[in-house]
């Protein structure tokens, strides 16, 4: 039987990605691996060895590879990697070989935005749909097939001759697993005129990545200005690229540091340029989709991915627009989805097995690696030093004691593949707590002040707290509605300024056991949410391990982390 691996060799959040066909008709088996859980380090962009190692035990005698690189092709990469040290000596050498083009001719090159349409087609709950990938920079047109449709037909002649064009936005019509590129934008980076080392672009998502670098010195830190953008004063942003020369950037943050953030004394300006930016990411996004709907009105049903796709706060924007009859975006719509993406293109385009959509009920982003899982023995070894104590039922148990207000973390079956907590990787708390989100901040998670958290309801009751119909799907907090006037006392500590959740709706048939937490905890207090944040402290990536737990269980006053069928805390807790 072929198996299928992906290879996301991207500048951040690299990974491989396994992809076994189902038996007797069944789903595609899918395991992803992200360098940085391994690595511990955020956001790495480290060649995938590590990720690679973990699913090698898998691989069938017949597998077909791809692999994808944002920005730069992998082949280019590995040969720079090479002329500072020797690179491929080393492949050579640990059998690595075929996992580049060096050495594989058969090895296939995906571009950027496709892989990500890819991964999203295998997660999709449609038949029939537009996807509309959005991110800071995707594949350079010179890595395109010349006689492929996506240069054809969309050639980025309009740019300057003399600059290289990249992807800034693709278009597909998604119908029955076929995937058919209709529209694509292209944006050029020119040197900036008055900032010194500067390249700006025209891109939506460039124009958020800059920014982030500007506020946080971090161009990962989208997700940070988001948040910030509710407290500043838009100023309308005619010219991107403009906007971003003219910026005063002596006062950009050079720190590293929250406290050093939190003390720049700019926080006004930087509200301000976050929500400029917010605004204009708002208004084209919806003017863009506003006119695929009338361009392409046989497709009802739209799913955004890309990096530009975690923003829930456009997203519920989008919804409360009504364009479309329903929009979704995968679990992990960042680069942490390549892999999959390149091992799918390949599953679908290059081998025509059948495509079946992914139930809403069924709509789950766990498929880290299988060896994450915890094991009885093994926690019991690792933790011989802690109070354990094993339960009847752990959801009961841990319910308990999140209802007398204590924060605890959730370790449970394969980890989330994305970026944010889905319930198998979670630091919770009861959501009516008083003043959990500063509690949180200064001595869990260590954070600015001014992010929000977000919050995991029963799918039968989320319309009942926030503001959404009935049935509203959100299972991977890709969407922030109101919360209702009536719970905004109780559900204060997972309300942003703006008044808005960052919420997601839990389905039994999603995450059972986490479900039944929920459904526990509301039997207990009446309120059916918890707040949900990911397992981690800032700065480092989400736990994958059980080491990763006791590392967080030693070095935080969080009160006791359910692993697995256990109950593990100090004997001392501040929590």
């Amino acid at each position: 039987m072929t198996h299928y691996l992906g290879l996301g060799k991207t500048l951040f959040n690299s990974s491989a990605c396994l992809v076994k066909p189902g038996s007797n008709g069944a789903r595609p088996e899918v395991e992803l691996v992200l360098s940085e859980r391994i690595t511990r380090k955020k956001a790495s962009g480290i060649w995938p060895e590590q990720a690679l190692r973990l699913l090698q035990k898998d691989f069938s005698s017949s597998l077909r590879i791809a692999e994808n690189r944002d920005v730069l092709k992998p082949s280019l990469k590995e040969d720079a990697l090479n002329r500072a040290m020797p690179f491929y000596d080393y492949l050579q050498r640990e059998g690595l070989e075929r996992f580049s083009q060096k050495f594989n001719s058969e090895l296939e090159y995906v571009t950027h935005h496709r892989a990500h349409a890819y991964a999203a087609l295998m997660m999709s709950p449609f038949r029939k749909s537009i996807i509309l990938v959005m991110d800071g920079a995707g594949s350079n047109s010179a890595d395109f097939s010349p006689e492929g449709e996506e240069i054809q037909k969309f050639s980025p002649a309009s740019l300057k001759s003399d600059l290289a064009a990249f992807e800034e936005y693709s278009v597909f019509l998604q119908d029955e697993g076929s995937l058919q590129c209709v529209e694509k934008g292209w944006q050029s980076f020119t040197k900036s005129s008055r900032v010194s080392g500067q390249e700006f672009s025209s891109g939506l998502g460039m124009l958020y990545e800059k920014s982030a670098e500007y506020i946080f010195n971090s161009k990962r830190a989208a997700g940070k200005v988001m948040g910030l953008a509710a407290f500043g004063k838009p100023t309308r942003i005619e010219d991107r690229e403009v906007f971003l020369n003219q910026l005063n950037w002596e006062l950009s943050f050079q720190g590293d540091s929250k406290k050093s953030w939190e003390s720049s004394g700019y926080f006004s300006v930087y509200s301000d340029v976050a929500a400029s930016v917010q605004q204009n990411f708002e208004e084209t996004y919806l003017s863009l989709a506003q006119r695929l709907r009338v361009k392409f009105p046989k497709y009802e049903n739209l799913i955004v991915t890309g990096g530009c796709a975690l923003n829930c706060v456009t997203n519920m924007k989008l919804v409360r627009a009504g364009i479309f009859s329903e929009i979704y975006s995968p679990p992990f719509p960042g680069d942490e989805c390549i892999g999959l993406g390149s091992a799918s293109y390949l599953y679908f385009e290059k081998d025509r097995n059948p495509f079946q959509p992914l139930e809403q009920e069924q709509q789950g982003g766990y498929f880290g690696p299988r060896s994450s899982i915890p094991e009885d023995q093994a926690v019991e070894n690792l933790f011989r030093e802690f109070e354990i104590v094993k339960p009847g039922s752990i959801a009961q148990y841990t319910a308990r004691v999140l209802a007398d207000g204590h924060v605890v973390g959730w370790f449970q079956g394969r980890s989330e593949s994305g970026p944010r907590a889905l319930g198998n990787r979670s630091i919770l708390a009861r959501p009516d707590r008083p003043g959990l989100k500063n509690y949180l901040n200064q001595h869990i998670k260590f954070r600015e002040g001014f992010r929000p958290y977000g919050c995991s309801a029963l799918h039968e009751k989320a319309a009942e707290y926030f503001d959404v119909p009935v049935g509203f799907n959100n299972p991977y907090m890709s969407f922030s509605p109101k919360t209702r006037p009536e719970y905004l006392a109780q559900l204060a500590e997972v309300t942003h300024v703006d008044g808005t959740s960052r919420m997601q709706t839990v389905r039994k048939g999603q995450n059972p056991l986490f479900h039944s937490l929920i459904d526990e905890f509301g039997k207990q207090t009446g309120l059916f949410c918890l707040l949900n944040t990911s397992l981690n402290v800032m700065g480092e990536p989400i736990a994958e391990s059980i080491s990763d737990v006791k590392r967080l269980l030693e070095e935080t006053p969080i009160y006791g982390i359910a692993v697995g069928n256990y109950f593990i805390r100090r004997t001392v807790s501040n929590g």
